[in-house]
């Protein structure tokens, strides 16, 4: 697991999982006016944020497990 994201992080992006990094943040942002939970939408929030922070080539080199 990467150390950039915790493991709520992390497993959320495994919902997600796409082919890219874009396509990911895309995925996340067309859930969020479906959730209600206010947890929920920030972590969504730190995820997409994160994930623009980081490069494409950083994003595929991640190695993402979900956790039970």
């Amino acid at each position: 697991m990467d150390t950039r994201f915790t493991v709520e992080e992390s497993n959320l992006i495994c919902i997600f999982a796409g082919e890219s990094r874009s396509e990911v943040i895309e995925d996340i942002e067309r859930a969020l006016p479906y959730l209600e939970d206010t947890d929920m939408l920030e972590l969504s929030g730190r995820v997409i944020g994160k994930l623009r922070d980081m490069a494409d080539e950083e994003f595929e080199r991640l190695e993402l497990t979900e956790a039970e």
